[in-house]
């Protein structure tokens, strides 16, 4: 990675005369801006005067994701009672926020041609700035609102997965915020776009992503209005739970048990006609290539106590999905993984299920399902 670019100083808390952030003064001051100014009478955000930045990192005012206060070469990190952001975090980065955004532009524009949220996960952890991981909520939901459902669908699941490890609800919350401040201006662009953030952010909470306690922080529903008032509504529907996961339309909204039932009959299918195209057609139908590590696993299991040839025919069918660019290395290790680590309740049932299960990862190995130096993270290790 190229150098990074530090900050030379600790961004100061800057007040007005009547308690409003420095900040909005200055966006109301940016060309064209005044009517897409943030909400007045909310002290206490943390800013940076500007006076000690430079970075030739600037993002075109064209993007999408362009941030009206970038007009005047401000960067700025507000806070409320609920996302404190410390001030110390901010010094300690090791990089600009307007780099973390050039950064993270193509990993999203990747993440939904790919749906790989562990690549995802592992290439926000290499740029090591957890500190700016709101800036990645703000902006994953914001361009998810030109996509469709199935997209939107992967973002709310995204945010589930990545929750505790890579962001906290903190971020995530601080992220959701950031979103109510330009929602005038994604609006213009999107006339829906207060109905989807109040799904995501009722999502986010029936996911235990985001505490209730967030639908009722005095400045998040100053700051949100309708959008928490949409979200506090869909939370207290009879059955909120199935319609949440149910939000984004069939296919990627079903519940996990019922796209493993859904997986469980295009195997057995698969096994008995050996149509190899037809299974692959089904699997590409699912519309969930986050899901594949599950279809990995049970493939494997489905097969465990079958002939030879059977066994032969799963990993055709895996080796197939590989090569279509359809099952990434990542998927096809972590259901690996989880075999591995059921081995010994396979065993109780399938008494030569070690062997079977060495002789598929094998196989998947040399087809290049696998990479070539795969190692379980659990359970037998390869010779």
């Amino acid at each position: 990675m190229s150098a990074f670019v530090k900050k030379s100083k600790v961004p100061e808390t800057v007040v007005g005369e009547e308690g409003t952030a420095k900040r909005n003064i200055l966006r109301k001051k940016g060309p064209g801006q005044g009517r897409h100014g943030r909400k007045e009478g909310i002290p206490g955000h943390v800013i940076d005067d500007g006076s000690n930045y430079t970075d030739s990192y600037a993002l075109d005012e064209r993007d999408p994701n362009y941030d009206s206060e970038e007009l005047v070469g401000n960067e700025f990190i507000p806070t409320t009672s609920y996302t404190v952001l410390h001030r110390d975090d901010i010094a300690k980065s090791n990089i600009t926020l307007t780099k973390y955004k050039k950064l993270i532009q193509p990993i999203m524009v990747e993440f939904f041609l790919s749906a790989d949220i562990i690549e995802l996960a592992t290439r926000l952890e290499e740029i090591s700035a957890p500190e700016y991981t709101y800036e990645f909520v703000k902006r994953i939901i914001n361009k998810s609102c030109d996509k469709g459902d199935k997209e939107r669908e992967l973002v709310s699941q995204l945010l589930s997965a990545l929750y505790p490890d890579t962001m906290s609800s903190n971020m995530i919350g601080k992220g959701f915020e950031r979103l109510f401040e330009i929602i005038d201006e994604i609006e213009i662009d999107c006339p829906n776009a207060k109905n989807i953030v109040a799904i995501y952010l009722a999502r986010a909470v029936k996911d235990e992503v985001l505490p209730p306690s967030f639908l009722s922080d005095a400045v998040v529903c100053n700051l949100g209005g309708d959008i928490v008032d949409m979200a506090k509504l869909m939370l207290s529907r009879e059955h909120c739970g199935a319609r949440l996961d149910h939000s984004w339309g069939p296919g990627d909204g079903r519940p996990v048990e019922e796209m493993k039932v859904v997986v469980d009959q295009l195997l057995e299918e698969y096994l008995t006609s050996a149509d190899l195209e037809e299974a692959v057609h089904c699997t590409v139908e699912l519309q969930s290539p986050h899901f594949y590590h599950e279809v990995v696993k049970r493939a494997v299991r489905h097969a465990i106590d079958k002939s030879i040839d059977q066994q032969q025919l799963m990993s055709t069918l895996l080796s197939r999905l590989a090569q279509d660019g359809l099952l990434s290395i990542q998927q096809a290790e972590k259901g690996f993984d989880r075999l591995h680590g059921l081995l010994p309740d396979m065993s109780l049932d399938t008494p030569y299920a070690s062997e079977v299960l060495r002789g598929f990862t094998v196989r998947a190995i040399e087809d290049g399902v696998l990479s070539a130096a795969y190692q379980p993270t659990t359970s037998i290790k390869m010779e």
